[in-house]
């Protein structure tokens, strides 16, 4: 008889391991996507060149929120504005601080839900805008890391889960060399992703991912300055915002509890049996 009891606990722990064991990795989900980047891209001195920034295949979102840096030689290019990209025209203008080793921008919704990005979306979070300084023939690679994306309820951030795609900067020369196209997916730049983002002065305290209605502040950052919160920026047309669609939420926690439940109430009905 107490080898029997022994047993059925045994069994009850192993299931309510394996049920747990299903459902936590749903409930830690970090948003993430298949790609985060720039393409390759060049440009003639004393000129200014839009690179856009890509995202492919989102997902565990809707996302509301992006902070990443880019890194390049500033002796060659400068990140001169940051301007909003096709699938974020709807969301506060773009913040940005320039650095010896290049520039963090940061990007966030203005507290709609609409306006997250749903999952398995592709398209421009944003362009940025290099004055080109270098000297023809001149080369830099354009480095994405810290790469952080926020979902709605602002308590899952993703750092570095999606892959980073880098690119090459080429000041091109007169005779030889003609600039490459900028990456024009079938989604164009709309007038609205046009508006100017707003600089920030470098600062010693961290980025803050958003929750409900996002204000962002400066990351870890060399120099001493205060910090910017992002304005809600005017917004010409919303009805070119994305449209979110409802993500159906995992299972939680409440048919672990069901399912406990059930698996007790036919361990005391075994019990009562073996008496």
């Amino acid at each position: 008889m107490e080898k029997e009891n022994t047993r059925l606990t045994v069994g009850l722990a192993l299931s309510l391991a394996a049920i747990f064991g299903m459902f936590v990795p749903f409930a830690l989900a970090q948003p993430t996507a298949d790609s985060f980047g720039v393409e390759h891209a060049s440009g003639y001195k004393n000129t200014t060149v839009s690179v856009p920034v890509t995202i492919s295949n989102t997902q565990n979102g809707p996302i509301t929120c992006i902070i990443f840096d880019v890194s390049y030689d500033n002796s060659i290019i400068n990140v001169v504005d940051v301007k909003k990209g096709t699938i974020t025209t709807s969301w506060k203008s773009p913040t940005y601080c320039n650095f010896d080793w290049g520039t963090r921008v940061a990007i966030a919704y203005t507290g709609r839900d609409v306006e997250a990005i749903p999952n398995g979306s592709r398209g421009f979070i944003a362009l940025l805008k290099f004055s080109v300084v270098g000297e023809p023939g001149e080369m830099t690679d354009m480095w994405l890391n810290n790469i952080q994306l926020s979902d709605l309820s602002g308590e899952n951030v993703g750092f570095d889960t999606a892959p980073a795609k880098n690119g090459t900067f080429t000041i091109v020369t007169n005779l030889t060399q003609t600039p490459l196209p900028s990456p024009s997916p079938t989604e164009s730049p709309v007038e609205e992703s046009e508006e100017e983002g707003e600089s920030m002065a470098p600062d010693d305290t961290e980025y803050v991912i958003p929750a409900a209605t996002p204000t962002i502040t400066p990351s870890v950052m060399p120099a001493t300055a205060s910090p910017v919160s992002v304005s809600p920026s005017h917004i010409s047309s919303p009805s070119s915002a994305p449209t979110a669609t409802s993500t159906p939420n995992p299972p939680g926690f409440g048919a672990i509890f069901a399912i406990t439940c059930l698996l007790a109430v036919a361990y005391l009905v075994l019990r009562r049996k073996k008496a």
